[in-house]
């Protein structure tokens, strides 16, 4: 950078640096030139500017192939490497926990076991063990975390299974993943629903242009995140696509959450385990009612088809309400995507508008597991490298001074 010594700091002098770097991160490579005549302002504005980018390795340079005569130009660009950002998706049998770059490209990432019942401060023991692991691995020190993003179920999910596990329902307080990591860490943390999460990233990654999408998590429970234009529709009280509590005919199962007849209790892996053991198989998990349906078990195709169809008249409301282009599905019974596919077309159907069921294209997640992380990490990039946010950093020289109070947006 132009300056070996640190820049004397102030707002004023410090204000535009974030914009500059959004210039950066999304036109690629840029001379001192260039930015100027972009941000209409001197020259010397921008060398102090990328200064104190610079200082904070958040910027890099190098010289440019000259093009004719003359000193070649040096060009800037967004450094990646400058920092980590720590993600993990909250499962109710499982957490997927990933180191990624500010790109949130992922550097690793590794499924982490969960034992609910032995409560939130266990797993949260496990998760900054297992950050701690994996940073150090990538032979990076913690101070290099810019922030820690969390995907986690519904309150009211955690707490009603966590009850039916026996253990203290309170602990599952999404505040306690606030306090726990930010002081571990030193870095904001931010907390969205995890389908919220994994429809970001879908929507990010592969499905931008569309205007509305729906994101469908088919795993233990069902949940599900309604897109328009980018942005998950929330709802007055956060509850936007509980998809898994809409009641369905042909059943009056009592579900957890105190009502009767609900999608979960009839479509959901949890409710194909306990459907299966009941006839005598010898089931425990999700995953092992979609291999007996993969290798052709007859009870357990017919129940997973069941399953889809009962899903796919769900979301036939959706779909005549919103009439979205796209339904992203992601889970544990996603792997038995022929005969649950099946079962949701069908269901969509007999129930949705022939012109919206027609056009709607049903299709398996495109990033795989790594969905959900790939979103935390994205709610994280979102917010710590907005230009505001990135010149009250550069001004404090603390990521977490920077986003002192950030709130999760969820139920």
């Amino acid at each position: 950078m132009q300056n070996a010594e640190p820049q004397p700091r102030s707002a004023a002098l410090i204000e535009g640096s974030g914009h500059l770097l959004q210039l950066l991160r999304h036109r690629g490579a840029q001379t001192i030139t260039e930015l100027a005549a972009e941000m209409d302002v001197s020259r010397s504005t921008v060398i102090q500017r990328l200064d104190f980018l610079g200082e904070a390795h958040i910027v890099e340079s190098s010289v440019a192939a000259a093009l004719g005569r003359g000193r070649p130009a040096a060009v800037y660009q967004f450094n990646p490497r400058a920092g980590l950002v720590l993600a993990v998706q909250v499962g109710l049998t499982g957490c997927r926990v990933a180191v990624t770059d500010l790109l949130g490209d992922v550097l690793s990432n590794e499924l982490v076991s969960v034992d609910f019942a032995r409560g939130a401060a266990v797993l949260l023991d496990t998760l900054t063990d297992t950050f701690d692991a994996m940073v150090t691995a990538l032979d990076r020190p913690n101070s290099e975390v810019v922030g820690i993003g969390v995907g986690i179920p519904s309150v009211v999910e955690l707490q009603n299974y966590a009850r039916n596990l026996g253990t203290d329902v309170q602990s599952w307080d999404r505040n306690l993943f606030r306090t726990v990591l930010r002081a571990r860490y030193d870095a904001p943390v931010f907390l969205d629903l995890d389908v919220n999460l994994l429809a970001r990233a879908e929507w990010r990654m592969s499905w931008s242009s569309v205007e509305v999408c729906v994101c469908v998590k088919l795993g233990t429970l069902i949940d599900a995140a309604i897109v328009v234009h980018g942005n998950p529709v929330r709802g007055a009280s956060g509850l936007a696509g509980e998809l898994g509590h809409i009641k369905v005919s042909g059943t009056n199962t009592a579900c957890s959450c105190g009502g009767f007849g609900c999608l979960d209790t009839v479509a959901s892996g949890d409710a194909l385990v306990q459907e299966l053991k009941a006839s005598g198989m010898d089931v425990s998990h999700v995953s092992e009612v979609v291999a007996l349906a993969n290798n052709g078990d007859p009870r357990a195709i017919r129940s997973v088809r069941e399953a889809g169809r009962r899903i796919g008249e769900a979301l036939s409301s959706v779909v005549n309400l919103l009439n979205p282009s796209v339904i992203i599905a992601w889970g544990y019974l996603t792997d038995a995507d022929t005969s649950l596919f099946a079962g949701i077309r069908e269901g969509l159907y007999q129930k949705a508008l022939p012109g919206s069921s027609e056009d709607v294209q049903l299709v398996k997640t495109k990033l795989g597991a790594l969905a959900g992380v790939r979103g935390a990490a994205l709610l994280v990039l979102d917010e710590v490298l907005d230009a505001d946010a990135l010149d009250r950093m550069l001004l404090t020289q603390s990521w977490s001074q920077a986003s002192p109070n950030p709130v999760g947006t969820f139920a």
